[in-house]
């Protein structure tokens, strides 16, 4: 079936938006560990002008290994901001949702709020099937309500520093007859989450695109409190 191009096209405004919303906590996060490699190939380089190397063989190693971390660190940051595009690709394609999960939790703990207030996890047991699906209506079926819950954080916390903390559940697993049924959910660490709420935007937009592609979506928030969940039809290949 075809997308229409409504739908497509505020799909794609909606994936920009959350883009742009991040853009400041992920140049933070890229910012990291350049600033470390220049300061760790400083002292390298200060080292290395030194005489008695022997001496400063071992730290001089350390040095090297913290380096080799860093562009770890950043090569994979790299390769996370890559995957954006094909995840919110609208045509039909083979996906690993074990990947996309990882991808999908590594992206949004990009932004910093999100990084430092919620621990996420990802469960694949049982093994989740690949499937034939369009990305970016998985992506925003996850997406948008991840967006309604952070504005709902920050609105609730505008006044100051937040303790609270929630936990994020992110699980695939195979539907019965084949296909994939994803779930996610939130659960604050403490009671304490006072008047937080927010809304979903655009569920009506999301309920046509997942009937249109014959999926069954439902998403509520409600006190800090997440659940999303996606059954996506269709044969594992």
């Amino acid at each position: 079936m075809e997308l229409t191009d409504s739908l497509l096209e505020l799909a794609a405004e909606r994936c920009r938006a959350v883009a742009g919303d991040m853009l400041n906590g992920i140049v933070h996060n890229l910012n990291n560990p350049v600033h470390a490699l220049t300061m760790q190939t400083e002292l390298l380089r200060n080292s290395l002008a030194k005489e008695g190397l022997d001496a400063l063989r071992p730290n001089l190693l350390e040095k090297c290994t913290r380096l080799e971390r860093v562009a770890q660190e950043l090569k994979s940051q790299l390769d996370v901001l890559s995957w954006r595009d094909a995840y919110v690709n609208p045509t039909r394609q083979l996906i690993d949702p074990t990947h996309f999960g990882s991808w999908l939790l590594q992206f949004w703990q990009s932004d910093l709020l999100f990084k430092h207030n919620v621990a996420a996890t990802l469960a694949t047991d049982p093994p989740p099937p690949h499937i034939q699906a369009v990305p970016l209506a998985l992506t925003w079926c996850l997406e948008e309500p991840l967006t309604a819950l952070l504005s709902a954080f920050r609105d609730d916390n505008a006044g100051g520093p937040s303790g609270l903390a929630l936990k994020l559940a992110l699980g695939f697993g195979p539907l019965p007859g084949g296909g994939l049924a994803v779930r996610m959910a939130t659960t604050p660490e403490t009671e304490e989450v006072g008047g937080m709420a927010g809304e979903i935007r655009h569920v009506p937009e999301l309920q046509e695109l997942t009937s249109a592609l014959g999926w069954d979506w439902s998403a509520d928030l409600n006190q800090g409190r997440l659940s999303v969940r996606v059954a996506v039809p269709g044969k594992a290949g």
